[in-house]
């Protein structure tokens, strides 16, 4: 037996909308949760650049410092050694 009511969703915010309608909103929804994501990307973009260049100036300053105590300190170091014999 067929009652007279029609089936609907139990969670339906507009039971009168028609399928561009509910489209549309979807869409804007989608759009608005972009925003922050691409943000977020932007951000990690950002620190993932930094955090490389400051590795790299890490890694240029620390080469620079040892070339430079091999061709400067060094040789002074060198005729400054006691040397002891057994």
């Amino acid at each position: 037996m067929r009652s007279g009511r029609r089936f609907t969703l139990p969670i339906d915010p507009w039971p009168q909308a028609s399928l561009a309608e509910r489209t549309a909103v979807g869409m804007v929804l989608t759009f608005l949760l972009l925003i922050p994501f691409c943000a977020a990307g932007a951000a990690l973009f950002v620190i993932t650049t930094l955090t490389a260049y400051l590795q790299w100036s890490y890694d240029r300053g620390a080469s620079l410092r040892a070339l430079i105590e091999r061709r400067i300190w060094a040789p002074m170091t060198r005729h400054r050694r006691l040397v002891r014999k057994a």
